[in-house]
């Protein structure tokens, strides 16, 4: 009987092992992971670069965003041809304003840049001065965040399916004829 235990104990780890390492089989290897997310985020930098040093030759289209923010804002959006590049946002508050770039490749977005600004005061008070800013950036890839980064690390991070419903919006106010 206690021989029959060991060899049931024995089996079950092995079945543990086993289904454990085809768990982690379906992610490749978590090194390999994680040099192609550097791989792909180093992809991400140089598209992002190359984009903003080619806007001068990019075709410009800006939109009123009226209804986006308490004090309205602008949408930009900069074509190759007819492919978008990239998206600057500038929405303003009574208090504060956020900036939000987003940029594509192939029709698929592939960084997010943003910044909100707040201030002490007002904007329409004289001498308002910055009380704090937040930078966030976000590294997509496959309908997915790879990477985030938050200075400082105040905010919450947002899910891709939170970036794109924010960006469909700015899509609508962009390609209004």
């Amino acid at each position: 009987m206690e021989n029959n235990f060991k060899k049931l104990l024995a089996l079950l780890i092995a079945i543990i092992i086993c289904s454990s390492h085809n768990t982690f089989s379906a992610d490749k290897n978590p090194i390999n992971n994680a040099i192609d997310s550097l791989a792909i985020i180093k992809k991400i930098k140089s598209d992002f670069a190359s984009i903003n040093k080619k806007l001068k030759f990019y075709k410009k289209k800006k939109r009123d965003a009226f209804g986006m923010s308490a004090e309205g804002g602008v949408v930009t959006g900069y074509y190759s041809k007819a492919a978008l590049k990239k998206i600057h946002c500038v929405f303003y508050g009574e208090t504060g304003k956020a900036e939000i770039d987003y940029y594509f490749n192939n029709k698929n977005l592939f960084f997010l840049y943003k910044k909100e600004t707040v201030y002490d005061k007002p904007i329409y008070l004289k001498d308002f001065k910055i009380k704090n800013s937040i930078e966030t950036r976000y590294y997509l890839f496959g309908n997915k965040v790879i990477k985030a980064i938050i200075k400082p690390n105040t905010s919450l991070v947002l899910s891709f399916a939170e970036i794109k419903a924010g960006l469909e919006p700015i899509l609508g106010i962009l390609n209004e004829k």
